[in-house]
């Protein structure tokens, strides 16, 4: 008949057995080396305790020169320092199960956001601070007459005419002065050379030090919108 392994006395060490065998070994990317680093680590710190338990068992008087209770002080005192590294192990494994639900929180608002730049009835940018496009939906795509990847590595001002450029890189280059506040309405052009009127809403994404770091733009053909007296 198979023997069961022998569990150790002390509650928590029971606990850090129990934790380490009904721990899951999967999960995505950094969580997943983070919590078998944690795993591995409980597992040291579980061993080095069992292997000190011995020493405290043990009578002192049977060991010569009187080295008994010397060795058994100091075993007790590596005991108190397990027992640290236990609670240690505890805070380790809430905080990667902190990170493993924070991940897995920001996979799902990624996706949201994927969902609604690439599903949104306008067209959105993404650009640095210079006005270079980053990302480019399907829409955008459409409002130019040409696909998404081709408006990547443009310029944004380089999609309106002429006379409405200078205007839009003025707006581009006063981001690191101050936000937008409405819309930008010029004439763009798509890749037929057909202009259209283009109306541009832009959110800026800035850095601690408030410099820009991301502009991301609002993208509507407002041709046939009514206009008033």
């Amino acid at each position: 008949m198979r023997r069961r392994r022998a569990r150790p006395e002390h509650p928590a060490q029971s606990r850090r057995l129990a934790i380490i065998e009904r721990r899951p070994h999967a999960g995505p990317g950094v969580v997943k080396h983070g919590r078998e680093a944690v795993d591995a680590f409980a597992t040291d710190v579980l061993q080095l305790t069992l292997r000190l338990r011995p020493v405290l068992e043990g009578s002192p008087t049977a060991w010569p020169d009187g080295r008994g209770p010397r060795a058994v002080a100091i075993a007790r005192d590596l005991v108190k320092a397990v027992e640290a590294l236990d609670i240690a192990v505890e805070r380790l494994y809430i905080q990667a199960e902190t990170l493993e639900m924070a991940h897995h929180a920001l996979e799902i608002e990624r996706r949201s956001y994927q969902e609604l730049f690439e599903g949104g009835p306008d067209g959105y940018l993404v650009t640095d601070p210079e006005g270079l496009i980053l990302r480019a939906n399907g829409r955008a795509g459409e409002l130019f007459a040409c696909s998404a990847e081709d408006l990547v590595g443009e310029l944004l001002p380089a999609l309106v005419e002429d006379l409405h450029r200078p205007s839009l890189e003025a707006a581009i280059a006063a981001f690191e002065l101050r936000d937008w506040e409405g819309e930008w309405i010029g004439q763009g052009v798509s890749a037929a050379g057909l202009p259209f009127s283009l109306a541009l809403t832009a959110a800026v994404v800035r850095h601690s030090d408030r410099s820009v770091y991301r502009v991301r733009w609002s993208l509507r053909d407002v041709s046939h919108r009514p206009t008033t007296d």
